[in-house]
């Protein structure tokens, strides 16, 4: 058997359907260019997303926001421990 006799031929539909791929891409270049940069770009930021490092510490804002609710929840207990239980379960929610 010669080497000729071996290879396999590239199928018809795939064939076909390559050159209406490429065909596509000739009757429309400057959208072909757009995509793909688009998807390129999307690719980028979900493997930075990915590889990045830990997220970036709380802002002063976020934890005086934080010190703020824990504060609160502590002297609604404060509160709640000297009440009857009566009272008591209408704050501590």
């Amino acid at each position: 058997m010669s080497f000729d006799q071996k290879k396999s031929p590239v199928p018809r539909q795939a064939t076909t359907a390559l050159e209406r791929q490429a065909g596509i891409v000739f009757d429309h270049p400057a959208t072909s260019v757009a995509v793909v940069f688009g998807i390129g770009i999307l690719a980028g930021m979900v493997v930075s997303r990915l590889l990045g490092g830990p997220p970036a510490p709380p802002t002063l804002g976020r934890r005086t926001e934080l010190a703020a609710e824990q504060l609160g929840r502590q002297m609604l207990g404060a509160i709640a421990g000297v009440l009857p239980a009566s009272l008591a379960k209408h704050i501590v929610t």
